[in-house]
C-alpha cells in the first residue's frame, strides 16, 4: 500500500513539474514573441525611414546638373537646344551674378530652397553641392560659346 502511495505521490509531483515547466515555457515564448514583434516594428520604421533618407538623397543629386566641368553639349542639351546668347539672358533674367544657382536637367533654374518631391526632400542653391553662381555658369558659357552655337546651329529646324 505504501508503494501505491509513494507512486501516486511521485506521479502527482511530476504531473505537477511538467504542467508548471508547461506554463513557464509558453509564458516565455508569448513574451518573446511579442518582444520580436516590438523589436521588428522598430527596425521596420528604421528601414522604411532609411529608404526614403536614401530615395531623397537619390532625388536631391538627380534633381541638378553638376556644371563644374560641363561639356559644351551638356550645357546646350540643358538648356533645351539653346545658343549661348539666349543662355545667357536666361541666367540674367532674374539673377545677380553672385547668386549661387541649381539647374535642373530640363534647364529649370532654382535659386534658394525648394522642396522637390512628395517625400519633402528638400534642395538649397547655397548649400548644393552642384550650386554654382551665375558668373560661373555665364563664363562656362563663354568658354563654350562657339560648340553651344553651333550645336543649335546644327539642330535648329530649317526655315
Amino acid at each position: 500500500m505504501k508503494k501505491k502511495i509513494y507512486l501516486a505521490s511521485f506521479s502527482l509531483i511530476l504531473l505537477a513539474g511538467f504542467a508548471t515547466y508547461t506554463i513557464y515555457t509558453k509564458t516565455n515564448d508569448s513574451q518573446n514573441i511579442e518582444e520580436t514583434k516590438r523589436i521588428n516594428q522598430v527596425l521596420d520604421k528604421e528601414t522604411l525611414e532609411q529608404s526614403k533618407e536614401k530615395r531623397s538623397e537619390k532625388n536631391r543629386e538627380d534633381f541638378s546638373v553638376d556644371f563644374k566641368k560641363a561639356d559644351a553639349e551638356t550645357i546646350y542639351n540643358t538648356f533645351n537646344d539653346s545658343n549661348a546668347d539666349s543662355i545667357i539672358n536666361s541666367l540674367e533674367i532674374s539673377n545677380d551674378d553672385s547668386d549661387r544657382i541649381l539647374v535642373s536637367p530640363d534647364g529649370t533654374i532654382l535659386s534658394g530652397q525648394a522642396i522637390i518631391d512628395e517625400n519633402g526632400t528638400e534642395v538649397d542653391s547655397n548649400t548644393d553641392k552642384n550650386s554654382i553662381t551665375v558668373k560661373e555658369l555665364k563664363d562656362l558659357v563663354l568658354k563654350h560659346k562657339e560648340k553651344i552655337d553651333e550645336l543649335a546651329t546644327q539642330n535648329s529646324p530649317l526655315e
